[in-house]
Order: structure tokens, then C-alpha cells, then sequence
């Protein structure tokens, strides 16, 4: 999707790697590299190859290299996983190419009540509430008002939804402390 891996990608990254003199035992895709399920019949279809393997190098997200390495991590444990992209957040793309930062997976989705449009990746300074003093004309400050104001756009949404009284609701500030700790979802 981030035309960073796939087919084409693993493919010229190995031809590069092979005339700087690295040999490549093989080459997958797989379907679904962040679901331990498939990446594990994935692993069982090259043992083989693994078994003569000094590292692993994946054009995935940050997701896949976890992922890689936990199936890894009881059969090949001396197998290091080098990430060969730098994951900077879960983005919508428009093209491609061009990404958007549109979720955080912050555990406090806001979505509900802000018509799908997320404050904390729409607003520079992730505000529960908003806007704040500094938007001009439906601009924000944050960046020479060459953005939209996050807020702005959560507005016109909610009224084009016919749900400004979510709009006006008070939201208590974001305890950022909780950010970035370990955290995990069961279903079952």
C-alpha cells in the first residue's frame, strides 16, 4: 500500500542487496505480515531457509517486524529482524505516495462525537476541545496557517450531520501520561 514493500518492493530490494554483495537466501510477501496465524505457516514454508539464515530484513511497518519476530522468536531466536522502513504513524492514503495521519490508536476514540474526525491527529496541539485562539479563518497557527484547523473541520462535519450539540460538548483534557504504555485488546 505504502509502495514500500510488496512484490515489486522485495524484489528491487533484494536485487540491490545481491550487488552490494549479499546473498539472499529467499524472497516472501506475506498476505497479512501483522497476523501471527499467517506469518507463522509463512515461517513453516521456509524452514528450510531459515535454517541458513544470518538475518531477516522486512519492508513492513513496525507491526511486521513484531510480528516477524515473535513467530521468530522459539525456533530462531538467534535470527535478528532488521526493519528496512521507518514507521511514523497509521496513515489514510489519498495517493500514492501521500499519506495522512489520521489515527493514533490513542484508546480514546473521539470519533463519535467529533463526526469521524479525529481531534488529537486533525488538531496540531490535540485538543479535546477547540478551537483555540490562535485558528484564523478556519486556518491554524501551527504551521503558518497553511493548514486547516482541525477543530474547523470538526464543525462543519457536526453540522452537516445536524449534531452541533456534540460540538459544544466539554471533553476533559487528555492524561498524555498514559501514551506509549504497553497496551493490548482482548476480545475473548
Amino acid at each position: 500500500m505504502c509502495q514500500t514493500g510488496g512484490t515489486e518492493g522485495a524484489k528491487e530490494m533484494a536485487e540491490k542487496l545481491e550487488s552490494e554483495g549479499f546473498n539472499i537466501t529467499t524472497v516472501i510477501v506475506p498476505e497479512e505480515v501483522c497476523d501471527n496465524r499467517v506469518m507463522k505457516k509463512d515461517a513453516r514454508n521456509i524452514e528450510e531457509e531459515l535454517q541458513h539464515t544470518d538475518a531477516i530484513l522486512t519492508l513492513s511497518c513496525g507491526l511486521g517486524v513484531a510480528s516477524i519476530t515473535e513467530v521468530l522468536s522459539n525456533k530462531f531466536p538467534l535470527i535478528p529482524v532488521f526493519v528496512g522502513t521507518n514507521t511514523e504513524f497509521m496513515g489514510m492514503t489519498e495517493r500514492i505516495g501521500r499519506f495522512y495521519m489520521r489515527c493514533q490508536g490513542c484508546g480514546d476514540c473521539l470519533l463519535n462525537e467529533t463526526g469521524g474526525i479525529c481531534p488529537i491527529t486533525t488538531c496540531a496541539k490535540a485538543l479535546m476541545n477547540g478551537p483555540c485562539g490562535g485558528m484564523v479563518e478556519g486556518m491554524c497557527e501551527v504551521g503558518n496557517y497553511e493548514k486547516d484547523c482541525g477543530w474547523v473541520l470538526i464543525y462543519k462535519r457536526l453540522k452537516q450531520l445536524g449534531r452541533l450539540d456534540l460540538f459544544s460538548k466539554l471533553r476533559e483534557p487528555r492524561n498524555w501520561s498514559e501514551s506509549g504504555h504497553q497496551r493490548e485488546v482482548v476480545w475473548r
